[in-house]
This record gives C-alpha cells, structure tokens and sequence, in this order.
C-alpha cells in the first residue's frame, strides 16, 4: 500500500493498517513498559533483541511502535533495510493515547 517510500503513518492510521490491512503491529519497547501497557494486538519486539528476532517478521507487513517514535524509528530503519516492509508510528504511544486507541495491561 504504501511501499518503502513512505516510512511513517500517524497512530489512528495505524490502528486501522493493524485492524483491517493485516499489518503485524511490533511494540519494540522494554519489557517493563509493555507490562504497564501496551496497544492491543501488538506483538513484543524488543529494540534491543530485533537484530535476532526480525526474520520472525519475514513476509509480513510491519508497524512499529515505542514510547515516542524515536526507538521505533530506529526498528523502522533496520527492518526496512532488511526488506521488511515496515512503518514508523509517530508519537508511539504517547500519540496512540492521545488518540483514545485501545490499551491493555501485559504482555
């Protein structure tokens, strides 16, 4: 849908590709964080095991999401690199709260 060129989709956007476009939403922050709360029906990537774990994500079509979007920038650029298709978040979740999105407790 939107190819390599575009790297970055806005929360609600996001949301929906995840909902109704089959994109795998990769949450790539720490443990800790994703235990407080985390977007449901996301998957947990950490930044730091992505290198290891990305040919999980082999064929799919990715989201990746952090606390900002900083770190998830990072994952976008490694994976695209890889030949993942992958979009950032803008904002992660401070933009996916703002935006009323649905949340859960957890892993």
């Amino acid at each position: 849908m939107f190819g390599l060129s575009k790297k970055s989709v806005d929360a609600r956007t996001a949301h929906r590709l995840a909902s109704e476009e089959g994109y795998v939403l990769v949450d790539v922050r720490t443990k800790q964080e994703r235990k407080d709360q985390n977007p449901t029906g996301s998957i947990h990537i950490n930044l730091a095991s992505l290198d290891k774990r990305m040919r999980t994500l082999d064929g799919k079509k990715v989201l990746a999401i952090c606390r900002s979007g900083n770190r998830s920038r990072t994952a976008t650029r490694k994976l695209n690199a890889s030949g993942i298709e992958t979009l950032n978040v803008k904002g992660g979740m401070i933009a996916w709260n703002r935006a009323g999105l649905p949340t859960k407790k957890g892993k």
